[in-house]
């Protein structure tokens, strides 16, 4: 069942969750991770694995399991890839390492008084959608925590507004002073500075 959902962290993500998550984990001390778009749960097993070793650390998945207007989301089961999500990070889950919010990142981000020492933002790819993401993640970021994103260079054809790169383009000019970039390809990466 797996083989029929590409594990697009794999290819774009796990690398760099390594390099820089990995040098910044500190074994002993809590951290706080949010992730913006679950998809069938395969970063969130990485971090499950490999960053969540503290009986204080936490990861909240935010998700609608719903998919977004992108092709290739209209011809995925939604109900099969959450159901994928589920099987994945159960044991996280269960030892309450991993929470499940299933909703909007708009409907978390207007509840969450949390702050985190990484925020990943992988879910809607629209530059409207990007860009309300990357402000309230900001506000909700430690300092010296990193937000990523996702998609960077991704384009379905659809135009730029259906994309990420304008927003993360615009967060890049307009919090400048306040972020520093530490990656940019095919993912862009920064480090809250202030």
């Amino acid at each position: 069942m797996t083989e029929d959902y590409v594990n697009w962290f794999k290819n774009d993500g796990q690398t760099n969750f390594a390099t820089f998550l990995l040098k910044n984990y500190v074994p002993g001390k809590p951290a706080k991770y949010l992730q913006v778009g679950a998809y069938t749960g395969d970063a969130s097993l990485w971090m499950y694995e490999n960053l969540l070793k503290n009986s204080n650390s936490l990861l909240i998945d935010i998700d609608t399991w719903e998919g977004s207007d992108e092709p290739v989301h209209r011809q995925m089961n939604w109900k099969t890839v959450e159901s994928l999500y589920d099987e994945k990070v159960a044991e996280g889950l269960k030892d309450k390492k991993i929470v499940k919010f299933k909703g909007t990142s708009d409907e978390f981000f207007k509840s969450n008084t949390e702050k985190f020492d990484f925020i990943y933002v992988d879910g809607d790819h629209t530059a409207y959608g990007v860009l309300k993401d990357a402000v309230a993640a900001y506000e909700c970021l430690e300092v010296g925590g990193i937000i990523g994103f996702d998609d960077y260079e991704w384009s379905a054809g659809l135009g730029v507004r259906k994309e990420p790169k304008m927003a993360i383009d615009a967060f890049s000019n307009i919090y400048g002073d306040r972020v520093v970039e530490i990656l940019k390809g095919y993912q862009r990466w920064f480090k809250k500075i202030g």
